[in-house]
């Protein structure tokens, strides 16, 4: 078996990123339109054009978000039939997935190890999968987002790897510097995380650089930093960012009581979140001390699992410096977290078995659990998907029949189907007519009002009128 996987590792490790894509392509099939996807979609109908959007877009900067480029990309999105964002979305986790991969150093060439523990990671630790991999609005924010930060982090790593034999210094200056304002302007603290990641890696080749008597700083470096500081500050700068912080921010403790405050919150978020990879990360970094990886301070300040576990320290504790966020404001630091602690893996000798059972074992149950849970989800989701789809069908036909009253009672999603991959019951209608959701249905579909009761309960008044 030894044998055979060796001779077609290569050709295994791109099956293995062709099923990634094809397992991701599903859920994404199986996600309808919800929440503010339909505010948007409202907006997007109204666009008749390019610059409509972009108007559209400066209006938000102003009233709601600095997320300039997370937010264009979901108005983007909307413009065109979801199965086109279905496709382009499995290829941003794709893209994900190998940029984490390029990140890990030291690994063997189509390392089928780490690539797996990638995949396993993000399905199984990724902050609130639903959320934040499949639903529009959070995908084209954090997903996407985050695909941009690493990418540029990547870019940025590898510019330094090849300083010496850099062609075209201007262009590569321009376009660095290009780069880091999308980068900086992604997501709040993800891009101040990222932007600590880069100071980090430039510091060390500058330290390292600076003792071999080498040159030690390049255009490049400062065009990132500087690129990266105008991004950032473009976003958090943004009107629409102190609307939302002083609404959000009400009946909030203020001062250093509130800081703490929030500092405590996002600490029991962290153990909440990440409890499971920490354990992970405090055994390697163990090992690593006792094989004596950590023995001088060189080897502490330029390795990279203690690199990406500040940043993702970083990442989470920024958070506190706003008023108390949403959970899946912790996917950025997640990512970071995941690449230490796959680094520290492959870090770990393998010349003790012990520590070789231990790589190999983590990563075959975290296989056996992806391939169970998948299927159990992928069930799930198609039933969410089906009856998602009766409802819109009863709106529509109400709105059809020429006799019908414009008013539409559907059943509410079943609770047995709820999943950490599904957004959809956080933003399920009720039997209020003007509860939030319910007023975006009634507005995009066109239809008097709507309204939702249990399945047990609409069975009993109307389902012997749909049979």
């Amino acid at each position: 078996m030894t044998a055979f996987m060796e001779k077609h590792r290569r050709k295994i490790f791109w099956f293995i990123i062709a099923a990634a894509f094809v397992s991701i392509f599903a859920y994404n099939f199986l996600t309808l339109y919800m929440s503010d996807d339909y505010f948007y979609l409202i907006e997007v109908q109204k666009a008749e054009n390019l610059f409509d959007l972009v108007k559209q877009q400066y209006g938000e900067y102003l009233s709601n978000s600095g997320r300039v480029i997370g937010q264009f990309n979901v108005r983007l999105s909307l413009v065109f039939d979801k199965q086109v964002f279905n496709v382009v979305n499995s290829l941003m986790f794709t893209g994900l997935v190998l940029l984490m991969y390029a990140n890990i150093r030291r690994k063997r060439k189509h390392d089928i190890l780490v690539l797996l523990l990638i995949i396993t990671f993000l399905w199984k630790y990724a902050v609130d999968f639903g959320q934040t991999m499949l639903w529009i609005c959070g995908a084209c924010n954090y997903l996407w987002g985050s695909v941009i930060i690493l990418g540029f982090v990547t870019f940025f790593r590898h510019l330094l790897d090849k300083a010496e034999n850099l062609k075209h210094p201007v262009w590569c200056c321009t376009g660095t510097f290009l780069f880091a304002i999308a980068a900086g302007w992604c997501n709040e603290n993800t891009s101040g995380g990222a932007l600590l990641l880069v100071l980090l890696f430039g510091l060390n080749f500058w330290w390292d650089r600076r003792k071999e008597g080498k040159k030690a700083l390049y255009p490049f470096m400062i065009a990132a930093v500087f690129g990266m500081c105008c991004g950032f500050l473009g976003m958090i700068s943004a009107p629409g960012v102190r609307n939302r912080s002083q609404v959000k921010s009400e009946g909030e403790y203020t001062g250093l009581v509130g800081l703490l405050s929030r500092i405590y919150k996002i600490s029991m978020s962290v153990k909440e979140l990440f409890f499971t990879v920490l354990v992970i990360i405090v055994i390697v970094l163990v090992i690593l001390a006792l094989q004596k990886r950590f023995s001088a301070w060189k080897q502490i300040r330029s390795n990279e699992t203690v690199l990406f576990l500040l940043s993702a320290i970083a990442t989470c504790y920024a958070l506190a410096l706003a008023p108390t966020p949403m959970n899946r404001a912790f996917f950025g630091a997640g990512i970071f977290l995941f690449i230490a602690c796959i680094q520290g893996i492959v870090d770990a000798s393998e010349e003790e078995m012990t520590i070789r059972a231990a790589k190999y074992g983590l990563v075959s149950v975290l296989c056996l659990w992806f391939c169970f849970n998948y299927l159990e989800n992928l069930v799930n989701l198609a039933r969410i998907y089906r009856e998602e789809n009766a409802r819109i069908e009863m709106i529509r036909a109400d709105k059809a029949d020429i006799n019908g009253d414009g008013i539409v009672v559907v059943p509410k999603l079943r609770e047995e189907f709820e999943n950490p991959y599904s957004y959809a019951y956080a933003s399920e209608l009720e039997d209020d007519k003007d509860y939030w959701i319910n007023i975006f249905y009634e507005i995009y579909y066109d239809v008097g009002n709507i309204t939702a009761i249990p399945r047990d309960e609409w069975d009993e008044l109307y389902g012997e009128e749909q049979e």
